[in-house]
């Protein structure tokens, strides 16, 4: 009998549209003989919405979700919700949720809490995790408690800045020095990313910022780095570790040069220039030790990407994505064809990792509660 996978994609976020892609990329790839899908689209405005229509990116060039039906959650059973008719009716059992939102609350703990609450099985990180690693500032600290190397960084909240932003200003020369790059602290995909060589485009980096996130980071940049990804995965108590790979050239790249000038591969969205021959071996060995740390000992599951930063011969460990872009098949299939069985393996060990309830204590301390009311 086929099981229900929910795959949820989209979300409030700015890179909704990216998701989508994924979303799509995973639902098309799924073996059908095994899975019965409900796709499950996150509008930017929190609304969740299905339809068979979104097997094909069509119904979202020219989006118009009227032509989708209202999804809701309960009890683990998905239902069609009709609010001109009033009307609710239930679609079906929910065996496990797949997470293809990218950024936003969606990535960042929305969609492992929904499963959680449904008491549904989760092929993706849970709740803590995803909170977590969707701050780049909370990442800094769990890294350093790991030992894990990462770049200095100062850490700037838009109130503070307010206040006291021009001592700030004065502060990124004499503790990091020229040049640095600014980032909202809860984005990725390179949105809202700055390289800054002196104080005036400091400021201007900023404040862009933070118009699209309450907090952001400032790191040291390194001259002629390499971006490296390496991803991770558990399959039956033992954690899957890809080989490193470069994913760009040297300095930064906007989010238009990531998915807007560069062919996409089967969904792959990381365009032209992948080598994993870049590094040498002891780097190589390195990096993966460090993907394998991270995802251990904060209890990951389901596919993680973490991206690297390479310089002078050290790596340092820049962000973590827990749902990485076309859930970094890449790094561990040769062929689109392959992505069908590895989605499957994700989806298999999110079943057999089912989480039994544990049991509540009650406290009993209602009995004993005496209010009047006055």
């Amino acid at each position: 009998m086929r099981k229900t996978v929910a795959v949820f994609f989209g979300g409030r976020s700015c890179e909704n549209e990216i998701s989508v892609l994924t979303g799509i990329f995973v639902i098309n790839v799924l073996d059908g003989e095994k899975y019965a899908v409900l796709p499950v689209y996150v509008h930017t405005n929190g609304e969740t919405y299905t339809s068979p229509k979104m097997m094909d990116v069509k119904a979202f060039q020219n989006l118009d979700v009227r032509s989708f039906e209202r999804v809701l959650f309960d009890g683990g059973t998905a239902y069609a919700v009709h609010s001109s008719k009033r009307k609710i009716r239930a679609l079906c059992k929910v065996d496990v949720v797949l997470n293809c939102c990218h950024g936003g609350l969606g990535e960042g703990g929305g969609v492992s809490a929904l499963a959680e609450w449904n008491g549904i099985p989760l092929a993706s990180p849970d709740l803590t995790a995803s909170g977590i690693f969707m701050d780049k500032c909370l990442t800094k600290f769990v890294m350093r408690a790991l030992k894990i190397p990462t770049l200095d960084y100062i850490r700037v909240n838009e109130k503070d800045y307010e206040k006291r932003g021009a001592f700030l200003l004065r502060s990124i020369e004499s503790r990091l020095k020229y040049p640095v790059v600014i980032k909202p602290a809860h984005l990725g995909s390179s949105i809202g990313i700055t390289v800054a060589r002196n104080e005036d485009e400091a400021k201007t980096g900023i404040e862009n910022g933070f118009a699209l996130d309450d907090r952001v980071i400032i790191e040291k940049y390194l001259e002629n780095k390499q971006d490296v990804n390496c991803a991770a995965y558990a399959m039956d108590g033992e954690i899957f570790v890809s080989e490193p790979e470069t994913a760009y050239g040297t300095g930064v790249y906007s989010f238009e040069e990531k998915y807007l000038k560069r062919d996409t591969d089967g969904g792959r969205l990381l365009g032209k220039g992948g080598s994993r021959d870049a590094l040498s071996g002891e780097l190589r060995e390195k990096i993966r030790a460090y993907t394998k740390t991270v995802y251990k000992r904060m209890n990951l599951q389901g596919v993680v990407r973490l991206d690297f930063l390479v310089n002078d011969g050290k790596a340092y460990l820049c962000e973590v994505n827990t749902v990485p872009g076309s859930l970094a098949y890449y790094l561990f299939c040769e062929r689109v064809v392959d992505a069908r069985r590895f989605f499957g393996d994700l989806l298999e060990e999110a079943l057999r990792q089912q989480k039994t309830n544990k049991q509540i204590l009650s406290t009993g301390i209602l009995k004993n509660v005496r209010w009047r009311r006055k």
